[in-house]
């Protein structure tokens, strides 16, 4: 599922190719698009922003109207600036010019209003997102803390209500470069090993919106810890039953 980092890149492209501009074309030629009967409606809109809440997109453009996409686990956007028509038949295809966004597949796309995107309870319930100004980590870590009693950290810290955007790899990642086990219960953190989790979950965000790439240092350790050599771990966590990974000796 592609995560908080990867929808903010998203958001950064579709701003650099289309923000301020007015769609030509909007169009949803696949049949099965939520959106195939009311595409046409943001055709002379302009595109005023677009911009990453966690794992959700929202595209906004004049006249009040929102474009609320997920992708979830297989969905995707594309965007391009030298005009390559869209890929197939996407759910949802925006043109100005030379530039086209185009989104296929996905849990959610919907055209909204303003009011609506915004009080939207998946949205208006989501925890504070690490890639957004302002993220305060000593506030989100007394918030996973509170929020999170009861549980694992690992489960915990997937949950978007809590903290907006972190998936797998970030989990992974984070958690192993704060040397604290998946299984560890939130309520034997104290805050500085909180905000530690945190802050190595903020830091890895964005090393990897900033490449494209997230690092794998667990899952291409060929079963062998990279810092200690101690054995990689995993098993499935949680009500979803996300696979975890953890070395059996530097994480506590």
């Amino acid at each position: 599922m592609p995560e908080g980092d990867t929808i903010h890149r998203i958001a950064r492209s579709m701003n650099a190719a289309l923000a301020g501009r007015e769609v030509e074309h909007a169009s949803a030629p696949n049949p099965r698009s939520p959106v195939f009967n009311r595409a046409s409606e943001l055709d002379g809109r302009t595109l005023e922003r677009a911009e990453a809440r966690g794992k959700h997109l929202l595209v906004h453009f004049s006249g009040g109207l929102v474009v609320h996409s997920h992708l979830g686990m297989n969905g995707r956007w594309r965007i391009d600036v030298d005009g390559v028509p869209p890929r197939g038949r996407p759910w949802l295809a925006l043109r100005s010019g030379t530039a086209t966004a185009s989104q296929s597949g996905g849990q959610i796309l919907r055209l909204v209003s303003e009011s609506r995107a915004r009080n939207d309870p998946g949205i208006a319930q989501l925890g504070p997102d690490p890639l957004v100004p302002g993220f305060d980590v000593h506030e989100a870590a007394a918030r996973l803390r509170r929020l999170g009693a009861g549980r694992e950290v690992g489960d915990a810290i997937l949950d978007q209500t809590i903290i907006a955007g972190i998936g797998n790899a970030i989990r992974t990642e984070a958690l192993f470069i704060a040397r604290v086990s998946p299984w560890r219960p939130v309520d034997d953190l104290d805050e500085e090993t909180a905000e530690r989790v945190l802050q190595e979950s903020q830091r890895v965000m964005r090393i990897t919106l900033e490449s494209g790439r997230r690092p794998r240092t667990l899952r291409d350790g060929r079963g062998r810890c990279p810092r200690c050599g101690g054995r990689v771990l995993s098993r499935g966590q949680g009500d979803a039953s996300r696979i975890a990974y953890w070395c059996e000796r530097c994480q506590v």
